[in-house]
C-alpha cells in the first residue's frame, strides 16, 4: 500500500480509498486536538473522521450495478449494522440514472465501472471520502468492473473476487475506518481472488464504536 500527501482544495477534503493504495488531502483546521485513531482515518490535526451523528448514511445504487448483485450489496450493508447494532446505513434509491462519472454532488453513491485507469488494474475498488473538519459530507465506491469478474456464492474461476466481501471492506471506508492488517480485520488492505472475509471481526466493531 502506499500513501501519498497532497494539498488541500479548497475547505474541501478527499480520500481516495483502495485494495491497493490510497490518497489524502488535508484537512480544514479544527478546533480541537489529535486523539487515538481507533483504526479510523484521520485528518492533519489528527482528528478522527466520521459522520459524526449524520445516521444513517443515505446511500444511492447507479444504474450500471447489475440487479443480480444487489442482494450482495445489502447484505455487505447488514453486516456491519448487525455486528455493531446500529442501523448505519439506508439505501434510498436504486437503478439511479446518470453519467457513470463518480463526482462530488452530495450523493452518496455506488458504481459499477466499465472502465478503469491502465496504471491501476490492480485496484477492485475505490472509495472517494469528503470531508470539511472533521466531519464526512459525502463517499462514493466505484468497482472495478473492466479488470475483475465477481461471484456471489460460487466463483467461476480462481481469479474471480467474492462481491460482499469486497464491499464490507469498502463500507468499511464509507464509515472512515483505514486500511488494518492486523487481526483478521476485514480493512485489510488485499482480498485475495476466492477468498470469503465478509465477518466483521470484533476488532472491527471496537473501532467503529469509537465513532458511532
Amino acid at each position: 500500500m502506499r500513501k501519498t500527501v497532497i494539498g488541500a482544495i479548497l475547505l474541501l477534503s478527499t480520500l481516495w480509498l483502495s485494495a491497493c493504495g490510497q490518497t489524502l488531502a488535508d484537512a480544514v483546521n479544527p478546533s480541537y486536538g489529535s486523539e487515538n485513531d481507533c483504526g479510523f482515518v484521520q485528518n492533519v490535526y489528527g482528528q478522527r473522521i466520521s459522520w459524526k451523528n449524520n445516521l444513517p448514511i443515505r446511500l444511492s445504487f447507479h444504474s450500471s450495478i447489475p440487479s443480480e448483485y444487489y442482494p450482495a450489496i445489502e447484505a455487505a450493508l447488514k453486516k456491519w449494522e448487525t455486528a455493531t447494532g446500529r442501523p448505519l446505513f439506508q439505501v434510498v434509491a436504486y437503478n439511479v440514472a446518470g453519467p457513470l462519472q463518480p463526482r462530488q454532488d452530495g450523493v452518496n453513491m455506488i458504481y459499477w465501472m466499465n472502465t478503469w485507469e491502465a496504471n491501476r488494474t490492480s485496484e477492485q475498488a475505490r472509495t472517494s471520502v469528503y470531508w470539511v473538519g472533521d466531519e464526512i459530507r459525502e463517499a462514493d465506491i466505484r468497482i472495478n468492473a473492466k479488470d475483475f469478474s465477481y461471484y456471489v456464492t460460487t466463483p467461476r474461476s480462481g481469479r474471480d473476487v467474492h462481491l460482499e466481501s469486497l464491499l464490507v471492506h469498502e463500507l468499511g471506508h464509507v464509515l472512515g475506518l483505514k486500511h488494518k492488517d492486523a487481526g483478521g480485520s476485514v480493512m485489510g488492505t488485499y482480498l485475495a481472488s476466492t477468498t470469503n472475509r465478509a465477518s466483521v471481526t470484533k476488532t472491527d466493531v471496537e473501532s467503529v464504536r469509537c465513532e458511532y
